[in-house]
């Protein structure tokens, strides 16, 4: 692995080194404002993939209007590589100093805010659903402590279809509702929404599994109904989890969850959450870096840590003795081999710890004045989650993982409908 911030650094200190200007423009009409950087490298040859990697890094996380690059030598490749970068991004990247004007706010279907409201509900028992690829989380609180959780796969071996799906939902949110009356339901959902919190792409499991987005319009309804006496909430599940840590009073951190992808968002100085499609970061540009499943990227952190990445890492170190190694559970496999000294187990963790920190050097160079990377996801919990915090020790930014790693996307679900909180993206359905 050739981390692509090792790469760039090195390609700077060459003698022929030269900036590469990058010109985002980020806001909207009037708000606008224009952010430059250089990536210095030289003119020709291995430049192209690091400086565009790095450039399409930026567009990832800072979402800008539009992006302008001057580059020191035009040729094919550059040209071919920014097709690949628009086609990914959809929004305009030119070559030149000429960054295009941010469209007018005008007809534009920007992030609606709900008011704040403080409580927004009365007490009463809280249900949170975190509906993943893999796996779905579910747990009540009261008053914010958490009284029961639960969990079980999203999928078990030959369940399709939305039916299916809200059935073994309903069935794990009855199981912490323990007979009692909800008097709220959130569901966090790994998939992109628009601003009314409709469903509008699926992962690559939820569309095998269920095919058409629009499935999902009456999904929380279907699973409230008989369970919850009063108003259900469906978001984007990282966004909610940024939102809920910014009530918390997180500032300057972003979040990161290894799951059936590499999820994240992050959150600003004012406590405002950016999602972020972290999947997409590419961190390595070595010869050996390995292809995206569905994109044309290469290097990009779905086809590291997540699920799938881990269990091809861990296969291809065991031969044929990583044959019955599952995606599905390679949390608990990897842990199991890690308890009993399993050299590929261990060697795995290093390998997750050193590209965790190119995803922390990324991210320091990319967003100035972010403090913290904060870690989540089931796998985190016990001993991998250990090892993988001491393997972060002296990173470039704080790293830290969660208290509760496997479950705090469903207690911030279940949190949701009462923030006082700005809520963009959100659902709010009719009480039951």
């Amino acid at each position: 692995m050739l981390a692509l911030v090792d790469a760039l650094r090195s390609l700077g200190q060459e003698p022929q080194a030269v900036p590469w200007t990058v010109h985002l423009a980020q806001g909207w009409s009037g708000s606008s404002s224009v952010r430059t950087f250089h990536i210095y490298a030289p003119p020709r040859g291995r430049s192209i993939r690091p400086v565009l990697s790095r450039l399409h890094n930026a567009i990832l996380l800072t979402n800008p209007a539009s992006a302008a690059i001057e580059a020191p030598l035009v040729d094919e490749r550059l040209t071919a590589g920014l097709d690949e970068l628009r086609s990914l991004h959809h929004v305009p990247i030119v070559l030149g100093r000429d960054v295009p004007p941010p469209p007018a706010r005008a007809g534009l279907d920007l992030p609606a805010r709900d008011d704040a409201r403080d409580p927004f509900l009365p007490d009463g028992l809280a249900g949170g659903l975190d509906l993943g690829g893999t796996g779905m989380k579910a747990c009540v609180t009261r008053q914010g402590a958490v009284l029961r959780s639960s969990s079980a796969a999203s999928w078990p071996d030959g369940e399709r279809g939305i039916d299916s799906l809200v059935r073994r939902a309903r069935a794990l949110v009855a199981e912490v509702a323990a007979g009692e009356m909800l008097s709220s339901l959130g569901i966090g959902m790994a998939a992109p929404m628009d601003v009314s919190g409709r469903v509008v792409e699926l992962s690559t499991v939820l569309r095998e599994k269920v095919g058409d987005p629009m499935l999902f319009d009456d999904f929380g309804v279907r699973v409230a109904t008989g369970l919850c006496s009063g108003p259900v909430a469906m978001f984007n599940d990282l966004v909610n989890l940024g939102r809920w840590r910014a009530s918390q009073g997180a500032r300057r951190l972003v979040r990161v969850q290894i799951g059936t992808s590499f999820g994240g968002c992050w959150i600003d100085a004012n406590g405002d959450v950016s999602p972020v499609e972290m999947g997409r970061l590419v961190v390595d540009v070595g010869p050996d870096a390995v292809p995206h499943t569905y994109l044309p990227l290469v290097g990009a952190m779905k086809s590291y840590l997540s699920n799938y990445g881990i269990a091809l890492h861990l296969k291809a170190l065991k031969g044929s003795a990583g044959e019955g190694l599952d995606a599905r559970r390679i949390g608990n496999q990897l842990a199991d081999l890690l308890a009993n000294g399993d050299p590929a187990a261990i060697a795995t963790v290093d390998w997750m710890v050193a590209t965790l920190r190119g995803v922390v050097a990324e991210l320091h160079v990319t967003l100035p004045g972010i403090s913290e990377v904060e870690c989540g996801g089931s796998m985190l919990v016990g001993a991998i989650g250990r090892a993988i915090r001491a393997g972060l020790d002296g990173a470039a930014i704080r790293f830290s993982i969660p208290a509760q790693p496997g479950f705090d996307g469903a207690i911030a679900a279940a949190q949701a409908p009462r923030l006082g909180v700005s809520l963009r993206g959100l659902k709010r359905m009719e009480d039951r």
